[in-house]
């Protein structure tokens, strides 16, 4: 079956009957199923999580003999996190999505080259406008995949000429006309990069690992010292020992260790904080076998021939800069912060929000950018607003702080004026008011220390 008649078929499904990934991951996690990742809430983890995790290592190594080991972590004699070892069975199903998001895609549909883009869909037709168009003029014009198909929504990925992450492109179509690029019912939902990782389980979010410099890698151990990096938003401090989960599977060839890490609840700042000191207990020394990290794909090696792998130092992106996709609403909502941040000369924040809360409504994410206004609203009625950019253009008068000084409150990592009982709202946060650019949020129908939360956790959206 070609790319156009997977994708009509899907089109032409009840909902009822779409194609999911809950039923073989659900025995898996007691029942839990795959869910779309958020950065800041995720499902409390239960002890029958452990074997769930074993669902992304099939990425990573691929048909052949295969061993998979862990336990959670426990102190060590010496008080050093570890994980210990017992076999648990291996999922059949293997996902990897952009970032990590779920629900996810067989890596079989990356065989063979892509020419999703050739079809004759709707969702083809609005894929090639995009490409064609200013805003594409960075995405490959050829070589596209089909990701997932739903009754509302496409996605295609394609990857990048350069073959440096990140590695692909991705682009989300949507039924209806609310976007760009209309095609007989159907738009343009969203586009940007996209690095392809395993999907974690549900209650999971993603994680990296590196070799601890400290302790000098030795190929006949039987420990592995790693530093544990959480990619979402998680706090100031680094990530507890007893929110990391990872496992160890074997071959021939390779070894590879998984990490995740679940999330704390609530909303979260990112102040991007060190990585956590972890000890991993190997059934087999990694000898001269490839030693990989699961959580990408195609995983790094790490290791080879018993000597660590040197890689070229690449230049560092500003600390407090986030990916598109941790942006509430940047999967499903309107509008696209990638697009808005990449055409923006000024630092565009979006919200990082807790669980039942959704985009409403975003602009600025035009070719060329000199304002940002994103609407959120949450799961009782609350509103949260953020205006960015050239917001003084009409004059100090459209601008200026109104309302009750309050002090001062954090917008993300900058500082603001707070007020209360400002025209519309009940609280509002000014950055740098008068300036080009400034930042404004507002909030109604939630308390004073709600709206400072979720204003501290904004983002930075990576260029």
């Amino acid at each position: 079956m070609n790319s156009d008649e997977r994708i009509e078929a899907a089109l032409k499904r009840q909902p009822a009957d779409e194609r999911v990934y809950d039923e073989p991951l659900a025995a898996l996690v007691n029942g839990e199923g795959v869910q779309r990742v958020r950065p800041t809430t995720r499902s409390r983890v239960r002890t029958g999580a452990l074997p769930a995790l074993a669902a992304v290592l099939a990425v990573a190594i691929g048909v052949g003999a295969l061993a998979v080991v862990g336990l959670p972590a426990v102190g060590g004699p010496s008080g050093a996190p570890r994980t210990g070892s017992a076999p648990v069975p291996v999922a059949s199903l293997p996902l990897i999505g952009c970032w990590g998001q779920g629900p996810g895609f067989s890596p079989d549909l990356l065989t063979g080259p892509g020419s999703a883009e050739t079809g004759d869909s709707a969702a083809a037709a609005v894929l090639r406008q995009f490409v064609s168009s200013p805003n594409g003029s960075d995405a490959p014009a050829h070589g596209w995949y089909l990701m997932e198909a739903t009754s509302d929504e496409v996605q295609f990925v394609a990857r990048v000429p350069s073959g440096g992450p990140p590695d692909f492109w991705q682009v989300v179509v949507n039924r209806g006309t609310a976007g760009q690029f209309v095609s007989d019912g159907w738009s343009l939902g969203g586009y940007g990069s996209c690095v392809l990782e395993t999907v974690p389980p549900a209650g999971y979010g993603p994680a990296t690992w590196t070799l601890d410099p400290s302790v000098p890698f030795a190929a006949g151990a039987n420990e592995l010292h790693i530093l544990v990096a959480e990619q979402s938003c998680h706090g100031s401090d680094p990530t507890e020992v007893g929110r990391i989960l990872a496992n160890v599977a074997y071959t021939d060839r390779d070894v590879v260790v998984t990490v995740v890490a679940r999330s704390p609840e609530g909303a979260q700042t990112c102040p991007a904080p060190p990585p956590t000191p972890y000890v991993v207990v190997l059934d087999q020394p990694v000898g001269n076998r490839d030693l990989q990290d699961g959580g990408s794909w195609l995983p790094p090696s790490i290791a080879t021939g018993g000597h660590v792998v040197v890689v070229p130092t690449p230049t560092p992106e500003p600390s407090n800069w986030h990916m598109p996709m941790d942006c509430t609403g940047e999967a499903d909502g309107p509008g696209s912060f990638k697009a808005a941040s990449m055409s923006a000369a000024f630092d565009v924040y979006c919200a990082a929000l807790p669980a039942g809360w959704h985009r409403e409504s975003m602009s600025g994410d035009e070719q060329v950018v000199t304002t940002v206004t994103v609407s959120y609203s949450g799961p009782n009625g609350e509103i949260l607003t953020l205006s960015e950019g050239d917001l003084c253009s009409g004059g100090l008068s459209v601008c200026a702080p109104t309302g009750t000084s309050a002090g001062t409150a954090m917008f993300g990592d900058r500082e603001g004026q707070l007020f209360t009982v400002p025209p519309g709202a009940d609280f509002a946060l000014y950055v740098d008011p008068g300036k080009s650019p400034s930042w404004e949020a507002t909030g109604k129908g939630m308390s004073l220390e709600t709206f400072k939360t979720l204003t501290s956790a904004l983002i930075i959206v990576g260029k």
